[in-house]
């Protein structure tokens, strides 16, 4: 398989673990996308460094990437409740099968953060969770 293909796979997987949570209704992956249609996941792929891996010929790809939440038009009247929550679910989602149904060796989320979001000049108001898969990768 090639990198981009393998590369690719550990995006898809990520994009079906969170569209199994009822709390997400869109879940946007490399597509253009209005921000209608609230509770909403956009997938964007961040610096992946790529190494020799410990052990043989592979390559250890550390793919990130970070999963900005857009969940409500207006201030939340509790942050726990309306924002915390859902994005809590997208971790689940994450640590549900930290291989990402055999994509990758190991995944984790690695930061999460509430806070508000602005596209086109409007504030949203939800927060990013950003992860980790660790790629072995034979050329």
């Amino acid at each position: 398989m090639s990198f981009y293909a393998s590369y690719k796979t550990v995006f898809d997987a990520v994009k079906a673990a969170i569209e199994t949570k009822e709390s997400i209704k869109t879940v946007i992956l490399g597509e253009r996308f209005t921000v209608g249609d609230l509770p909403k996941a956009i997938l964007n792929a961040e610096l992946a460094p790529i190494g020799q891996a410990s052990m043989g010929d592979f390559l250890e790809a550390r793919v990130r990437g970070s999963i900005i939440l857009v969940i409500l038009e207006y201030e939340p009247k509790d942050w726990f409740t309306d924002i915390i929550a859902v994005m809590g679910d997208v971790v689940d989602a994450l640590l549900a099968d930290r291989s990402l149904g055999g994509t990758c060796f190991d995944s984790t989320p690695t930061g999460f953060a509430p806070g508000e979001i602005k596209f086109k000049e409007k504030v949203f108001f939800g927060g990013v969770v950003r992860w980790e898969a660790i790629l072995h990768y034979a050329p």
